[in-house]
């Protein structure tokens, strides 16, 4: 009974947190529709690329038919010591895309945050978008996030909403990963209405230069540490639902397990060390990032935890009943993966995973087109 009772514990306290975010996005102040500029202003956007040959030709295309006026941005792309032709592709497509453009190579590895750095020095403007190689805008994207990022002063940053492809979603992982990506995006939504979020996708994020004028390169995900520079600042960063950029879920477990573990272990590293921000007198330190602290840091171990003595006391209880019901989670994951169950399981994985990996250096990438 008292394995029973201590796994109920735990799985409860694990849930807490999402418990809290649920009542908020449902009852809580929602964010005002996007009121698109009628004269945009001129922005530098950076793309930084590691051996993105099979992909990079499509994005350039994607990004010149995006909707944003050609002459009102410039292109820096950074070729991050690509062993492929990314750079050689990339080049010739530039050429003929009418987009303005300046094109590097590193001449070795060195991450997507020291790449965006070194990319900063190369702007003119002082809005900056920075952007995947391997994802792909929806039409007025760009528009969107841009009249978002300059509709209040503030505010200095904000990010797009990342959603799997259409044929994406109908593969299991796929459509896992839209099931986690609903649930995200709408907590993300929730904390930007009240105040500020530090969850943002790197797959897509516009901040003013003269606020965030680098970004830390040794810890954390660029887009975290976007997202807390405007906040130690003093400003806003929200993160943007209307404004939409897809992704291709990688095919393979193993392939989405390294980049998600990836992912995670970057995000609670950014996490754990902005934990000064907790002293601020504002919304985000008071009533989201505590939460946000518990979510990555406590939920993972104590869920994961909370199941097995869940499993271990029924099997005590009732040896075939608990191995019936052992075969029956398995049953129901392999079968019904997109559920909110299935996925809140696998993401819990994920994160345990991640902050096991926080003491290992993990800035540079591998590449996940498919």
């Amino acid at each position: 009974m008292f394995i029973f009772v201590a796994s109920v514990m735990l799985i409860s306290i694990s849930a807490f947190p999402y418990i809290y975010y649920l009542f908020g996005m449902k009852f809580g102040k929602k964010t005002r529709p996007v009121k698109l500029l009628k004269e945009f202003p001129e922005i530098s956007i950076i793309i930084s690329a590691y051996n993105e040959e099979k992909i990079i030709s499509e994005r350039i295309d994607n990004l010149a038919e995006s909707g944003y006026p050609k002459d009102k941005f410039e292109l820096i792309f950074i070729d991050d010591h690509s062993d492929d032709n990314t750079r050689i592709l990339a080049e010739s497509k530039l050429n003929s895309s009418g987009v303005n453009y300046k094109i590097f190579s590193n001449a070795e590895r060195k991450g997507t945050n020291k790449s965006y750095n070194f990319a900063l020095t190369k702007t003119r403007n002082n809005i900056i978008v920075t952007t995947d190689a391997n994802k792909f805008f929806e039409k007025n994207t760009l528009e969107i996030l841009i009249s978002r990022l300059v509709s209040d002063d503030s505010i200095a940053a904000v990010c797009a909403d990342v959603r799997p492809f259409e044929e994406s979603k109908i593969e299991k992982l796929g459509g896992m990963e839209n099931i986690y990506r609903n649930f995200y995006g709408r907590m993300c939504d929730w904390e930007s209405a009240n105040d500020s979020t530090y969850n943002f996708n790197g797959a897509l994020v516009a901040f003013k230069k003269e606020i965030i004028s680098s970004i830390k390169e040794n810890r954390g995900a660029d887009d975290a540490n976007t997202a807390f520079e405007a906040i130690r600042n003093g400003y806003r960063a929200v993160y943007v639902i209307e404004s939409v950029i897809y992704e291709k879920i990688p095919s393979g477990i193993n392939k989405q397990y390294r980049q998600k573990v990836r992912r995670a272990k970057r995000l609670i590293e950014a996490t754990l060390f902005n934990l000064d921000l907790l002293k601020e007198k504002r919304t985000f330190s008071r009533r989201f990032y505590p939460f946000r602290i518990m979510m990555y840091v406590l939920s993972p171990a104590f869920f994961l935890v909370g199941l097995a003595l869940f499993i271990l006391s029924v099997l005590f209880y009732n040896v075939l009943a608990g191995a019936i019901i052992i075969v029956l989670f398995i049953l129901f994951i392999r079968l019904n993966g997109s559920s909110f169950i299935s996925s809140f399981t696998l993401n819990q994985i994920y994160l345990l995973a991640g902050l096991f990996k926080i003491n290992e250096n993990m800035t540079l990438w591998e590449s996940t087109s498919v």
